[in-house]
């Protein structure tokens, strides 16, 4: 007579509950880790974005005979040269409207503080908003609150210094020898959809070099506007407030805004006309170049919509600050690529 098979044991609820405790575990210390290294891996990110802009130059030097090492290593030194002298243009005048602007303090309080006098003459119902000392209260910071910490700047220097050192290693090893990244890469997706993932790379990367150069026309336009407008208002620093628009449209729809705090401010110290103007022009002109002139050069070098990229932009900056603003557009281009990939073009 054949025996009955024997039904498999079932775990015991103890080994159950244990199993369950120790994946959630490994989960929740997990996502801790990612949480805690989430600037380095956005960072990991920017320093890949920036090697494979990098690789439109690199291309172009191959294409004219030179190796890929011989041409990754005089792209890096086209690429560092670069930002040295943009910093040896930029930093000391920087420093110099920063020192200018410290020392006018005191005189652009006053003014603040006599304009406020005056708003009140005029308008008696905002005196309850206005001290005794007619500035509007909780305006603006004392000189005390408002560089208090500097003690720490030498330590945050250093830290920024080292953190920029760890950066630019890494654009210049992935930029040198890609190809070890490349077959890891390669490697670690199924073999079904290693195809898929090669193309999608392939769609990112030709994205990310034309938000590039998308980039870096728009920025050269707005450095161009800032410079003439910044110049003919007599505002001080033009140069240094019109480099700094250059890589305003790195951060799409926002970049230009944060560049814009500096020269308002001392447009303000000037006259409130003279800052109305100011505003008004970077209003404009970040209106007319993030609507019109931007998404219409994205368009034809990233195909992404507009309204792809100021949610990610809005989102990015939102969850991770302004490293995340920065990497946005880049992101939203590998989101597009491996949704096309992926999920778009899998069989029904």
């Amino acid at each position: 007579m054949a025996r009955s098979p024997v039904p498999p044991a079932r775990p015991s609820p103890i080994a159950t509950a244990t199993a369950v405790i120790l994946v959630g575990g490994v989960a929740v210390a997990l996502l801790w880790f990612f949480y805690q290294a989430i600037a380095a891996i956005l960072l990991l990110f920017f320093a890949m974005v920036v090697a494979i802009a990098l690789s439109a130059p690199v291309g172009w030097f191959m294409r004219r005979g030179l190796s890929r090492r011989w041409a990754g290593a005089l792209t890096l030194l086209l690429f560092f040269a670069t930002i040295l002298l943009l910093a040896a243009l930029v930093i000391p005048r920087l420093i110099t409207q920063i020192i200018a602007l410290t020392n006018s303090v005191p005189q652009f309080v006053g003014r603040i503080q006599e304009q406020g006098q005056a708003l009140v003459t005029r308008y008696p119902d905002l005196a309850p908003y206005v001290n005794a000392r007619g500035a509007f209260s909780g305006a603006a910071p004392s000189a005390v609150d408002l560089f208090r910490g500097l003690g720490g700047v030498s330590l945050s220097l250093l830290g920024f210094l080292a953190l920029l050192i760890i950066f630019f290693s890494i654009v210049a090893y992935i930029l040198l020898d890609p190809r070890p990244i490349v077959r890891a890469y390669r490697a670690s997706l199924p073999v079904a959809y290693r195809g898929a993932g090669m193309r999608a790379l392939r769609r990112s990367a030709h994205a990310v070099i034309g938000w590039s150069k998308a980039s870096l026309a728009v920025g050269a336009i707005q450095a161009v506007a800032v410079m003439i407008f910044l110049t003919i208002m007599d505002v001080p620093g033009a140069l240094v407030w019109a480099a700094l628009a250059f890589f305003a449209d790195f951060i799409p729809r926002i970049g230009g805004y944060i560049m814009a705090f500096p020269p308002v401010l001392l447009a303000i110290a000037i006259s409130p006309m003279t800052a109305i103007w100011v505003i008004l022009f970077y209003i404009v002109s970040g209106e007319i170049l993030g609507s019109v002139v931007a998404p219409k050069i994205r368009g034809t070098t990233m195909q992404l919509h507009p309204v792809l990229i100021i949610f990610f932009t809005l989102a990015f900056a939102l969850a991770f600050g302004l490293l995340g603003a920065i990497v946005a557009t880049p992101a939203a281009a590998f989101f597009s690529a491996y949704y096309s990939e992926f999920y778009l073009k899998r069989p029904a």
